[in-house]
């Protein structure tokens, strides 16, 4: 192990090899991969359609669940049953109603998510029809 030093005086007198950037060619590419590129390529748009899919099946189903929700909680407060059913039903669609927020607010969280992966991917696409035909 070299001292500081040591090291300072490599420096100095520029001992060490000088070596470039340019030294190390990266391997060439295999027909393999220039395949799945241009596949990837040409299903592009079938990748960023599919990432937008998923935020808006999210949506409707929480839309889903909080219409059952709701009518759950007019049918507790329709019911005949025993008031001390009805205090225990109330309360845990109380609870319900918590997980129902927190969903909500995850789904909401997940769409700002996916607006930011839609304009990424829309950023790449631009990058890449420079170069290539991106379909």
């Amino acid at each position: 192990m070299k001292s500081k030093l040591q090291t300072l005086r490599d420096l100095l007198y520029e001992r060490e090899e000088k070596r470039t950037v340019f030294e190390e060619q990266p391997a060439p590419l295999s027909v393999e991969e220039k395949r799945a590129f241009a596949e990837g390529l040409n299903r592009f748009s079938e990748i960023s359609e599919s990432m937008r899919a998923r935020g808006t099946q999210l949506k409707e189903a929480v839309d889903r669940m909080t219409s059952m929700v709701e009518t759950a909680g007019r049918m507790i407060s329709e019911s005949d049953g025993d008031m001390v059913d009805k205090i225990n039903s109330k309360r845990h669609l109380e609870y319900v109603n918590k997980a129902l927020a927190e969903m909500q607010k995850s789904v909401s969280e997940v769409m700002i998510h996916e607006r930011r992966m839609e304009a990424a991917c829309e950023d790449i696409r631009e990058g890449l029809s420079k170069y290539y035909d991106v379909r």
